[in-house]
């Protein structure tokens, strides 16, 4: 069985996404597949116990039957990291080899999904590194690309790995189609590969892929949806209702399936808002709940309405780096996401050089 574990240099830069693309590239090629993230950064406790959501999705969207509990065996996040550091392993190692053993028998390929970033984990012994040579997988390098500094991300990993685990090759993400792009596949790949990095996947930027539903919206302020619809709407753009009506309007006709985040008292932004076909929701900040003819019009548009707890420019700042990850959620918009990183990234190349154990 060959086993790859996708290393990110860097937060949000797609792991889950080519997790996902991956899985289902090679199932078409016939192939058994086990999918695990060892250790989840961020869990969700809607059913009463901590429950990584993204790996619940793709588990589903590749009709894995695995139990969710090995496929994301250890919910690492603040107390009980303070715990492992504290008192060492606390049984985490055991737990995430016991369940890679349970999920891996009859598959031809593991796709195992690292942590937030390359180098978490260091002080508690749960690092990238760690599980790479806990479940003895090739690793794959994963960066967005944001000029020099990407580069050098991927050459710190490389010394990071001379010692093993072995290194597949490295993704290069969200790469500027301009003559940035020219110069990452003219000149940085033959760089890159000369150094022991071969790239096996260029993924340009897209930024008809950045986007988030409004029920994320909601969860992330930990804001309250005030309108009874129960429509998922998908939103692009994050637009600041601050001046007035005249010139807030133009503003929110000029941009296309937005959401408005404007003061829960400024009713006159929030009916200017609600007269934009292109609004996808209304973001209240403030202790200022919206009137009835607010409510009953957004309603009728079928457009929620979350009442935020924080102040306008820090629910503003919280909303514009939701558009920075690519969320797991069934939908059309999820399927182009994965059939465009397919198309970009080379993967019977990989599975060539990755090693079967």
């Amino acid at each position: 069985m060959k086993r790859i574990l996708i290393v990110s240099t860097e937060k949000h830069s797609g792991k889950s996404l080519l997790s996902l693309a991956l899985g289902r590239s090679l199932q078409e090629r016939g192939m058994k597949i086990a999918y695990m993230k060892p250790i989840s950064f961020e869990v969700s406790y809607t059913t009463g116990e901590p429950i990584d959501r993204d790996a619940d999705a793709i588990r589903s969207l590749l009709s894995l039957d695995d139990d969710l509990h090995d496929i994301a065996p250890v919910p690492l996040e603040g107390p009980l990291l303070r715990e492992a550091i504290e008192s060492g392993d606390r049984g985490f190692r055991e737990r995430i080899t016991s369940a890679f053993d349970r999920i891996a028998p009859g598959r031809d390929v593991a796709i195992i999904e690292g942590r937030n970033y390359l180098g978490l984990g260091v002080s508690a012994g749960l690092s990238d590194l760690d599980l790479a040579s806990l479940l003895d997988a090739d690793v794959l390098l994963l960066t967005s690309y944001d000029g020099e500094e990407a580069i050098d991300r991927i050459l710190c990993a490389l010394r990071l790995f001379e010692e093993g685990p072995r290194i597949l090759g490295a993704i290069i993400n969200n790469v500027p189609m301009d003559r940035t792009f020219n110069l990452v596949s003219e000149v940085l790949v033959s760089f890159l590969a000369n150094r022991g990095a071969e790239v096996l996947g260029i993924v340009p930027q897209d930024n008809s892929m950045r986007s988030v539903g409004t029920g994320e919206i909601a969860r992330r302020l930990g804001g309250q949806i005030l309108t009874d619809t129960d429509v998922e709407q998908e939103v692009r753009h994050f637009v600041i209702g601050a001046m007035g009506p005249e010139a807030s309007l133009r503003s929110f006709r000029r941009t296309p399936e937005l959401a408005v985040i404007t003061g829960g008292d400024r009713i006159e932004i929030q009916r200017a808002a609600l007269e934009v076909p292109s609004l996808r929701c209304l973001i209240l900040t403030g202790s200022h709940r919206p009137t009835r003819e607010i409510i009953e019009a957004a309603n009728h548009r079928e457009i929620p309405v979350i009442l935020a707890g924080q102040n306008t420019m820090l629910t503003a700042t919280i909303c514009e780096g939701m558009l920075d990850r690519a969320w797991i959620r069934p939908g059309a918009s999820l399927r182009y996401a994965v059939d465009f990183v397919r198309f970009n990234v080379d993967i019977d190349r990989m599975i060539e050089k990755a090693f079967d154990r």
